[in-house]
């Protein structure tokens, strides 16, 4: 692996560990066993790291796992893979939705950045609902179809703070992942037609096991 690469990915482990305020790039340079001078020739700052980073999560999102709608699988299976490739990236990068005002606040460009991968994924995610719309699994009128995406996309952003300022115990581990999941899913529920809801019910039970097996393992 390349530095740069190695750089980038002990940045994630550690702000994700320590939380990204709390970590330096000599914190970074001494984890890796670097000088860093030999950090500064890859990255001007903390900042150009974070930036970095969310570009490797864009890509991991939108390129790799996020779910394309096709013929060929079941809209229900699409959005639930939608679900599981949310949740992963946000398990992943965790640390920038923990403190995603401030990160953005202090990096315009990243911000930016941010803005432009929020628009391509709404833009997908409503491609997305429309599919289950065609194939009869939701429905919902046009005009309630852009508030449908921003409360799916209002929980996927800020569920980890939520849950982080509603519990003491605030460790992140797959079971506060797949709890966000469920919420997800109380969410779309009303928007189910009936004859989608014994697949629907048979999909909610699938992550509530998940979910009570996490548990069990935290």
């Amino acid at each position: 692996m390349k530095t740069r690469d190695k750089i980038i990915q002990a940045s994630i482990e550690l702000f994700n560990e320590q939380g990204e305020r709390n970590v330096t790039t000599n914190h970074i340079a001494a984890h890796l066993g670097i000088s860093p001078g030999n950090l500064y020739y890859h990255f001007r700052n903390k900042e150009d790291i974070i930036l970095s980073i969310y570009e490797e999560y864009a890509r991991n999102l939108l390129l790799d796992t996020f779910p394309q709608v096709n013929p060929e699988t079941k809209p229900l299976d699409t959005i639930i893979l939608y679900m599981d490739a949310v949740f992963q990236a946000l398990m992943k990068f965790r640390f920038f939705y923990a403190n995603l005002p401030v990160l953005l606040a202090k990096n315009p460009l990243l911000h930016e950045k941010y803005v432009e991968v929020q628009h391509t994924i709404s833009k997908r995610l409503s491609e997305m609902l429309v599919s289950l719309r065609d194939a009869n699994m939701m429905t919902f009128e046009d005009d309630e179809l852009a508030d449908i995406v921003s409360i799916l996309r209002l929980i996927n952003t800020f569920w980890l703070s939520f849950y982080q300022t509603q519990n003491e115990n605030t460790e992140i581990n797959d079971s506060v992942f797949l709890d966000g999941v469920l919420k997800i899913l109380v969410m779309i529920r009303p928007y189910i037609t009936e004859s989608a809801k014994p697949d629907f019910m048979k999909a909610k039970a699938m992550y509530q096991q998940r979910h009570k097996e996490a548990l069990a393992v935290a």
